[in-house]
């Protein structure tokens, strides 16, 4: 039962990286506006990117919280490596291959072109200082932007040291100083929104049999009620565009506030995962071999799409057209299925022969080196 709930929960994990996929490949040659309809719709639930990375952050306060919650202590240095570990290795190697496709791209006219958004990445010079600051997750100024997506690894590298102090405070006091530490620590100490996110996932971790309880006792009639609801939250930039963007943004200062829109997403993602949790149809799908196989490379596919679609897809549409093929559509359809497979194919020797084998490395150290006197009571 234990090995079944990780597998269903990578599996999530992978769906939400390949709504990462898509959503870049959208931007990449502007769908939205070429697919308003869907675009404008609870289908954008499938490619709604930034959800998808809200996701990954309740998420990881789950998980994280469920590895520690029946403990009696925690070696907190033992922790960080074990996060370092998992997240660093993988981040750096990718680093350096987009480096060396980097050093190699020029820009490609193909029909359909890319979009503005996509060719402002790799369309600039790259000195050290640029590439340094990169990886260790900082904003490379003028620089090109070698990994685009490495601002939310930065984000989840601050959290993961962030979480077993959260889950202590939580454990040893309660919910409502809890909640009001996140408000104080996000008004008043400039601490980023995504805390909520994390601290959503660790709330549910810590109250899980309670919440589980109360969204299984739910009856069917309100089923459809409750997913509909659930949408509305998780893409509800989307489903509710005209209204949010075009009026109330222009007239609330609350309303026009960015942040506001993470915090409505991360409680999707928070009922997201309740819901994935309570539901056996769910589970059943979530369960399916290709499902839990790109759930085990979903880093590598975060990691690694862009390059793929940034230096690649150029050039196999390049080839697409030197062949005849013009047709937009055509070309949408061979160039994503190109993006997809090739993403697969680099993340799963990423997966294979980096990130497992320096997890094993970190596991390695920690047992040989793993001190004792950075150890928490958490009783």
């Amino acid at each position: 039962m234990k090995s079944n709930r990780i597998e269903y929960l990578d599996s999530l994990r992978g769906l939400a990286s390949i709504a990462v996929v898509i959503s870049h490949f959208v931007l990449a040659y502007r769908l939205d506006l070429e697919f308003k309809l869907i675009n404008y719709s609870p289908l954008h639930f499938f490619f709604d990117g930034f959800a998808a990375v809200t996701f990954f952050f309740v998420l990881s306060g789950y998980v994280l919280t469920l590895s520690m919650k029946n403990k009696d202590e925690i070696i907190i240095g033992s922790f960080f490596i074990k996060r370092i570990f998992r997240i660093m290795p993988a981040y750096v190697v990718t680093l350096v291959v987009s480096l060396f496709f980097y050093s190699q791209f020029y820009s490609i006219q193909t029909s359909p072109d890319s979009s503005p958004w996509i060719n402002s990445f790799w369309n600039k010079q790259l000195d050290f200082e640029g590439f340094f600051r990169q990886l260790f997750f900082f904003y490379p100024e003028n620089s090109a932007e070698l990994m685009p997506q490495n601002w939310s690894l930065k984000t989840e590298m601050q959290f993961s040291f962030l979480i077993p102090f959260l889950f202590l405070i939580y454990k040893k006091l309660n919910f409502t100083f809890f909640a009001l530490l996140n408000l104080i620590l996000y008004l008043f100490f400039s601490v980023p929104v995504f805390i909520f996110h994390f601290s959503l996932g660790i709330c549910l971790a810590m109250n899980q049999e309670n919440i589980l309880k109360a969204f299984t006792s739910i009856k069917r009639d309100y089923k459809i009620m409750l997913i509909s609801s659930i949408l509305l939250l998780y893409t509800y930039r989307f489903t509710l565009p005209m209204y949010y963007y075009y009026y109330m943004r222009e007239h609330s200062f609350l309303l026009n506030n960015d942040d506001l829109v993470w915090i409505i997403t991360g409680f999707g993602s928070f009922f997201l995962l309740v819901y994935s949790l309570v539901s056996t149809q769910v589970q059943k799908i979530l369960n399916l071999r290709f499902l839990i196989f790109i759930g085990r490379i979903s880093y590598g596919i975060y990691l690694t799409h862009l390059i793929v679609l940034i230096f690649l897809v150029p050039i196999f549409i390049s080839q697409l057209n030197e062949i005849g093929i013009m047709n937009n559509y055509m070309i949408w359809l061979f160039s994503f299925s190109f993006l997809l497979i090739l993403t697969i194919l680099l993340s799963y020797f990423l997966t294979m022969y980096v990130e497992i084998p320096m997890a094993k490395f970190g596991n390695f150290l920690i047992k040989k080196y793993g001190s004792r006197y950075n150890m928490i009571k958490t009783n």
